[in-house]
């Protein structure tokens, strides 16, 4: 992650490891999160960080600072794809 640097949208797979972006309601357990991705979301707030990973989110968005996190990988369960209007 310190190789990304500071950017305005940050796209990776998993999420960072904040516990409503980890829990999946489906399979009711925590999935996997990063305490990388998180930390360099706090240090550099890009705009958006964008994932997946978890299928069936608990919260599917949340704020860390001034960055949105939006799951956008669970969009195959609702049929409506995510789409960022800049």
């Amino acid at each position: 992650m310190e190789a990304v640097g500071e950017v305005d949208v940050l796209c990776c797979h998993i999420p960072p490891a904040v516990p409503e972006l980890l829990y999946d309601v489906v399979a009711r357990r925590f999935e996997r999160g990063s305490e990388a991705t998180l930390e360099l979301i706090r240090r550099t707030q890009p705009r958006y960080a964008l994932f997946g990973h978890v299928h069936q989110p608990l919260h599917r968005r949340t704020r860390i600072g001034r960055t949105e996190c939006v799951n956008v990988g669970h969009f195959r369960g609702r049929g409506v794809p995510y789409v960022l209007e800049w």
